[in-house]
């Protein structure tokens, strides 16, 4: 294919750049002889994640550039994303896209992982390539529900898009980061590297924090790639509880030629896109005054509910909780799954106690169902009925 005469973005951007740009391809080195032939004999490719760092499950867009050369792209071209995960298990492909007029792809994954992702383009190959041919996703731990939506802005007919991820979140004692991950899924860059993207707000004015109020580590959005950033937070259970909102703003930049480096700025909305609910944490105990004997039995069983706490604007403490209501269930053995009983409540002290004939092997369940503001827990306790 013969390679467009097109201006390189270093010499847009004023840089001497190699390797991936800020959303478009590279400025790499010619191989000898091709200015004489005029034309394009290596290939070009170039991924990215959106966001690279995310829940486990979470949709993450795999995205990027291929060319015949740095300035020529491969339209119409059919491209094998592969995903290498953490640890032993094989290299495998999980989806095939076709590229557009400017050599750019896109397809929505959700790795369940860690791992790396590259790309096989049709009869290329793999140990010539030019340009970063692969992205490497981090898998975060899923601790609460997951909230993941997709923001956009538009000018002048150019569309900036952008996906937001956060778990809800249930705070202790100590306090613990929490992440809201962000992502680029239109080709460009932050407009405003400094002051773009989602940021969170709480909805109530609680101890020494006003309705607005949440500290976070880092006054900045840094972007860890061109299309991925995350935002972290330090909160614990001196910070209200409730709901928390998640807003996104800042400009972004939008390529409208992106072998040229030419792009529109558009201005992200700041609308509320999701919520974060904050829960303060719970524990829930039982125990059963016989776990192991032969035939019907009644047994009493007994345990506590404690919360974690506000107690002063500065401070919170872990409390036994009265008046509480604790559903019991009983999972018998096998697969039949658990059964509700009954809810009991906790005394004035927080413990609660009852009794329930029991004929069969299997587990006593505590559930503390929770409320808006205070997370549930649960316990079971084993029983042997030989």
């Amino acid at each position: 294919m013969v390679v467009r005469v097109r201006k390189p973005f270093g010499q847009v951007l004023g840089l001497a750049l190699v390797g991936s740009l800020l959303g478009g391809p590279a400025a790499v080195g010619a191989p000898a002889g091709e200015d004489e032939v005029g034309l394009s004999t290596y290939t070009y490719n170039d991924i990215a994640l959106a966001p690279n760092v995310a829940p486990a499950g979470s949709p993450v867009q795999v995205h990027g550039f291929v060319g015949h050369g740095p300035y020529s792209p491969a339209a119409g071209e059919l491209v094998t994303i592969y995903f290498d995960p953490a640890g032993t298990a094989p290299r495998e492909a999980v989806a095939t896209v076709t590229t557009d007029a400017d050599g750019w792809f896109a397809k929505t994954v959700r790795p369940s992982t860690s791992g790396t992702y590259d790309i096989v383009r049709p009869g290329e190959d793999e140990d010539t390539l030019l340009g970063p041919g692969t992205a490497t996703f981090t898998s975060r731990k899923v601790t609460q529900p997951v909230r993941s939506v997709v923001v956009s802005g538009t000018k002048n007919g150019h569309t900036a898009k952008a996906r937001v991820i956060v778990q809800d979140v249930v705070t202790r004692i100590e306090p613990q980061t929490v992440y809201v991950d962000a992502g680029l899924l239109t080709a460009g860059y932050p407009g405003n590297i400094k002051f773009s993207g989602p940021y969170m707000t709480n909805r109530r004015a609680e101890g020494r924090f006003g309705a607005g109020d949440v500290y976070y580590s880092s006054g900045e959005f840094p972007w860890r790639t061109n299309y991925s950033a995350t935002r972290a937070y330090r909160l614990s259970a001196v910070h209200p509880a409730g709901l928390y909102d998640v807003r996104f703003t800042g400009e972004m930049a939008v390529w409208t030629d992106r072998w040229d480096a030419e792009e529109a700025r558009v201005s992200m909305p700041g609308d509320v896109v999701t919520t974060v609910r904050v829960r303060r944490a719970s524990s829930t105990t039982i125990a059963a005054s016989a776990t192991s004997f032969t035939g019907p039995k009644t047994i009493t069983l007994r345990g506590a509910v404690r919360k974690v706490q506000l107690v002063s604007n500065t401070k919170a403490a872990i409390r036994l909780s009265p008046n509480t209501p604790v559903k019991l269930y009983f999972d018998p053995a096998g697969a039949t799954g658990p059964q509700y009983k009954k809810t009991v409540r906790t005394n004035s002290k927080g413990v609660y106690t009852t009794t329930y004939r029991t004929t069969r092997s299997g587990q006593w369940i505590a559930k503390y169902p929770g409320t808006d503001l205070q997370a549930p827990s649960e316990r079971a306790v084993t029983i042997t009925v030989r």
